[in-house]
């Protein structure tokens, strides 16, 4: 009787094993686990058994924080890197060193990695930070762009004497990322280290289409004192960018939530940068172009913009006619027949007539708009050269700056 007690004792245990492994459960997985150091929930516990565990290592940490405003040595370590691929300026000639900013062509980011190891009663027993940016600049004819990497070791506390980590990027959109920083192997450093690297991007836009793109990095840490503990990743959103090939020959990319804008300098175009410059400065209703009152590109093409300079400067009932004060004297309109804002009547139009004399601009104003200072545009008598020339640089512009149709734009009037 007493072996049949055993044998059912067996039996139940057996029963009871079975349906814990039915649930995807283990007796051992059944009781509680430790909870993580206070503050630290994201933390990863080293496994039973683990070289970290024998070590004495119960949890490594790893936190991610943006950077302000890296260090010198960082800045001048991303500038290096930079000269390595070929790029025109150095970071600190754009955006950079200045943390999570961009203008329109340019990008960086700074991140402070913090990765702490505690001791399996949660005890701090090291930690080592590492500050890390990156510089980017995309370019207007290609879907092609590189960041360029540099971090330093900026502090090792207790334990922490080593540290190795690594970085990767994905990128959502039309996006690939060409490989992770450094090949994908770990880097490591002692305090002071510094290193550089890059992560490269490339967009699959094809002829007439754009894509919004995220790029997310991730990145592992690891002090190699506490047993090699692989703490939790940290992870960080980029810039939202925009690639497209729906302006020139070839694709290319901006940074979103910047205006574009079309820079006209008197110094190469004459009357027609200060009849623009006029007709911003002293039109309420033509004052176009402006950082409040931006001009939009048309859709339609040569087409469309050759209808409304029509309407503007040949159309009935006050077609253009040459003055004959002004060497080869031709129609200059603002704003411009390629944009939206543009096309209104000429006989709506104040009519100017700019003058450089002994040095100096000024503006003759040859007809008034019925509208007073609340006319829609102006229209300007501009040396031909003069006058093409500025609307060369229009279109130059658009591609630079990748101004897609309907998009906004800003005009600015530069000596």
């Amino acid at each position: 009787m007493k072996r049949v007690r055993h044998l059912l004792a067996a039996v139940a245990a057996l029963a009871l094993t079975a349906a814990l492994l039915a649930l995807g459960a283990s007796p051992a997985a059944a009781a509680p686990a430790k909870a993580a150091p206070k503050g630290h929930g994201t933390c990863k516990s080293t496994a039973p058994g683990s070289q970290a565990r024998r070590h004495g290592t119960g949890w490594t940490c790893g936190k991610a924080e943006p950077v302000a405003v890296p260090s010198q040595a960082i800045a001048k370590a991303t500038a290096k890197a930079t000269d390595t691929e070929g790029t025109a300026n150095e970071p600190s000639d754009g955006p950079c060193p200045k943390g999570r900013n961009a203008d329109r062509h340019n990008y960086c980011w700074g991140e402070k990695f913090t990765i702490t190891a505690f001791d399996t009663d949660g005890k701090e027993t090291g930690h080592s930070v590492v500050v890390a940016l990156s510089f980017a600049r995309l370019s207007s004819s290609s879907g092609k762009w590189t960041e360029n990497l540099a971090v330093k070791a900026t502090e090792m506390e207790g334990e922490a004497k080593t540290v190795s980590m690594d970085l990767s990027a994905t990128c959502s959109g039309l996006c690939t990322v060409d490989a992770p920083a450094w090949g994908g192997a770990p880097i490591e450093l002692s305090l002071g280290d510094e290193r550089t690297g890059n992560l490269s991007f490339t967009s699959s836009v094809t002829k007439g289409t754009n894509s919004f793109i995220y790029p997310t990095y991730t990145s592992f840490g690891t002090i190699l004192e506490a047993g090699g503990g692989l703490a939790n990743p940290v992870s960080w959103n980029g810039h939202q960018l925009r690639c497209d090939a729906q302006v020139g020959q070839y694709p290319g990319c901006i940074v979103m939530g910047h205006m574009a804008n079309v820079t006209i300098r008197e110094s190469a175009y004459g009357a027609a940068a200060i009849a623009y410059a006029w007709a911003q400065s002293n039109l309420h209703g033509g004052n176009f172009g402006t950082e409040t009152k931006p001009l939009q590109r048309n859709s339609g093409g040569r087409t469309e913009a050759a209808k409304k300079r029509r309407q503007s400067c040949t159309a009935a009932p006050l077609p253009f006619k040459p003055d004959p004060s002004v060497a080869n004297d031709s129609c200059d309109e603002f704003p411009f027949a390629s944009s939206v804002q543009g096309g209104t009547n000429g006989s709506d139009c104040t009519e100017i007539i700019p003058r450089k004399t002994d040095g100096v601009w000024h503006v003759d104003v040859v007809r008034d708009s019925p509208h007073g200072s609340n006319a829609p545009c102006i229209r300007a008598h501009v040396p031909l050269p003069e006058n093409t020339g500025a609307g060369g640089e229009l279109g130059r512009a658009v591609v630079a700056d990748r101004i897609l149709e309907m998009e906004w734009y800003e005009v600015i009037l530069a000596p």
